[in-house]
C-alpha cells in the first residue's frame, strides 16, 4: 500500500506504469486537496502500533522528516538514490526526494504592477485581491515554517499581520488559490508552480513569479520517498521505493509539470531559499499554530 500526496491523476499514471512494468499490484491511498499532507502524515501517526502503509511518496518533504524523526520511516539506501545531492537525502537513509516544485506567486495577467518579493503582496492596489491557502493545508505550512526559520519571529508575525490588514482571503488548498487568480476574482496568490499549470489548463488567465530572486531566494520542495517501519517492507515495497525515486519518474513528473526542475540537476534558472529543512520541519507545528491565529483574527497582540 502505497500513501501518496502527490496529486492523484499524476500518482495513477506512475503507479500503472510500475504495475506494467514488475507485475506488482499498488494499493494507492491519496487525500483532499485541504488535508494533502497532513491528513495523511496524521493517518500514518494513527496507524503506529499496526502500520498499513508500505511506502510513503509525500509532496513535500517537512512532514517526511517529521515522520523520521518520530520513528514512523525506516532506513533504506536506495540505488535510484545514487545522483541525488545530499541536500534532498536524509543522512540516516530515511527518506529521498526526487524532482523540484516551487512555492510561487500567482498573478493575474490584468495586473500591471511589479510583483517580485512576498512584500509586494501587502501593496494597497492588492487590497483585499490576495489569497492564500490556510497554512494548515499542504505545502503552505512548510512556507510559513521556513519564514519564521529565515526572519525569525517578530518578522514573520509582522508579515503576517500585515498580510491580515490587508485583507488576505484564506482558501482550502493552493489548488482553489490558482484557480480563483486565474478567474481573476483574486490578483495574486500564494501556490505552488503545479497548481498554476493546473488553472492554465482550465483557461486561467495568470502567470507565475518566483518570489525573492533578488534576495531570500523561493522556497524549492522536493517530493519525498520513503519506507515506512513496521509495515511488512518486503522486496515489492523496496521495488517501488527505487522506482518512485528513478530519474525515468522524475521524467514524467516533469511532463505532467507537477515538479517544473530536476532535483539531478543544479542548473535551473532559480535562485533557492537559504533554510535548513530539518529546521523547518521542526519549527512546523509551532508556525503553522502561530500563522494561523495571526491570519484568522485570533491574535490580539
Amino acid at each position: 500500500m502505497l500513501y501518496t500526496s502527490i496529486d492523484q491523476p499524476v500518482a495513477k499514471r506512475v503507479i500503472e506504469r510500475f504495475e506494467q512494468q514488475t507485475g506488482v499490484r499498488v494499493e494507492l491511498v491519496t487525500d483532499t486537496e485541504a488535508t494533502k499532507s497532513v491528513g495523511l502524515a496524521e493517518r500514518l501517526r494513527a496507524e503506529r502500533d499496526r502500520p498499513r502503509a508500505h511506502v510513503w511518496w509525500g509532496n513535500e518533504p517537512f512532514h517526511t522528516i517529521n515522520l523520521a524523526a518520530e520513528g514512523l520511516l525506516i532506513a533504506y539506501e536506495s540505488p535510484s538514490a545514487a545522483d541525488v545531492p545530499a541536500q534532498f537525502k536524509d543522512p540516516e537513509h530515511r527518506w529521498v526526494g526526487n524532482g523540484l516544485r516551487a512555492r510561487v506567486i500567482a498573478v493575474h495577467e490584468s495586473v500591471g504592477l511589479t510583483i517580485a518579493r512576498l512584500e509586494d503582496l501587502l501593496g494597497p492596489e492588492l487590497r483585499g485581491r490576495v489569497a492564500m491557502a490556510r497554512p494548515t493545508a499542504g505545502t503552505t505550512g512548510g512556507h510559513v515554517a521556513a519564514l519564521y526559520v529565515l526572519w525569525g519571529e517578530e518578522k514573520a508575525d509582522q508579515f503576517f499581520r500585515d498580510l491580515r490588514g490587508n485583507g488576505i482571503r484564506l482558501l482550502g488548498g493552493n489548488g482553489p488559490v490558482a484557480e480563483e487568480v486565474g478567474r481573476g476574482t483574486m490578483l495574486a496568490g500564494l501556490t505552488d508552480n503545479d497548481d498554476i499549470h493546473a488553472a492554465r489548463r482550465g483557461g486561467g488567465q495568470l502567470r507565475m513569479v518566483l518570489p525573492n530572486q533578488e534576495d531570500i531566494g523561493t522556497l524549492m520542495v522536493p517530493t519525498t520517498v520513503a519506507l515506512v517501519d513496521g509495515a511488512e517492507n518486503s522486496e515489492a515495497a523496496m521495488k517501488l521505493v527505487d522506482y518512485l525515486l528513478s530519474a525515468e519518474v522524475e521524467q514524467e513528473l516533469l511532463s505532467a509539470d507537477f515538479v517544473a526542475w530536476s532535483i539531478r540537476d543544479s542548473s535551473g534558472e532559480y535562485v533557492p531559499m537559504r533554510v535548513d529543512y530539518t529546521e523547518v520541519a521542526r519549527t512546523l507545528p509551532t508556525a503553522v499554530r502561530r500563522a494561523t491565529a495571526i491570519l484568522e483574527g485570533r491574535d490580539q497582540r
